[in-house]
């Protein structure tokens, strides 16, 4: 009995502990802007030789460098917080409710949208079809290699798959049927990620304040040689460091040239 309520007592305390703990952590988001530098390519138009009377109809081209041309803005610039491993970041409460919204990938009109993810391995990621014909989806992964897939997902249906661990970088998504189709998921143990939308803007959330490290990928590579603020900068592998504060955080204006692969 005295062991028992000792154990329930070390419990409580060392809950009780957590719990101011987190209560006493401060939080800051991080925002900040990837544009193209220079002149962009124009996105090559894609030739639908597998179902055409479907697939042609819809104007494809190719996605690799998407860049809005009122902004310069990139778009699908992955940027994520990257710790040494072992590291565990507080998660803040509010992204609690997001372990339970799936990460959804649908076939849609021959093509995947949306083109970048990022999965948090708390969540589902539930792969649909929109299309009115078969379509394959085919991934492998490195450190998830038992959730590794090639399955065929008929039109109107889903494919629904869970990840144990992370990712070191994004995975690709291809179509077999349609070789052409082609996306990127980068997985995650928190929640900490976010996809630069179509002006190249994006904001990672309540992040646990203190000395990080961030990675910055786009579909053809880390980006490293980079311009920050108007001052040329070289970022390994796309590693950045950087001290949350409280409150607003800026990786400010960072200009890339990626290369078409």
């Amino acid at each position: 009995m005295c062991n028992r309520f000792f154990v329930s007592s070390a419990a409580c305390l060392l809950s009780c502990a957590l719990a101011s703990l987190a209560g006493g952590q401060q939080w800051g988001d991080l925002e900040g802007t990837i544009v193209y530098k220079g002149a962009a390519p124009a996105p090559a138009k894609i030739v639908a030789d597998k179902d055409p009377a479907y697939c042609g109809k819809h104007m494809l081209v190719d996605e690799q460098i998407q860049v809005d041309k009122a902004t310069g803005g990139l778009a699908n610039v992955v940027v994520y917080l990257s710790d040494p491993p072992g590291s565990k970041p507080m998660i803040h409460p509010d992204y609690e409710k997001l372990a339970a919204e799936p990460v959804k990938i649908d076939n849609d009109k021959c093509r995947f949208e949306p083109h970048v993810a990022t999965l948090w391995t708390k969540q589902k990621l539930v792969i649909g079809n929109k299309d009115p014909l078969g379509h394959n989806t085919k991934a492998d992964f490195f450190n998830n290699q038992t959730a590794s897939f090639n399955t065929t997902i008929p039109q109107g249906a889903t494919l629904e798959k869970v990840f144990a661990t992370a990712e070191a970088s994004p995975a690709k998504l291809e179509c077999s049927i349609h070789p052409w189709m082609n996306c990127h998921l980068l997985i995650r143990e928190d929640p900490y990620g976010a996809v630069t939308d179509k002006t190249g803007k994006f904001t990672i959330k309540n992040l646990p304040v203190g000395e990080h490290t961030f990675k910055v990928w786009h579909q053809n590579g880390f980006l490293s040689n980079v311009t920050v603020d108007g001052k040329a900068t070289m970022w390994a592998r796309g590693a950045v460091k950087l001290t949350i504060k409280p409150g607003k955080n800026s990786l400010g204006k960072v200009e890339v040239t990626p290369q078409l692969r």
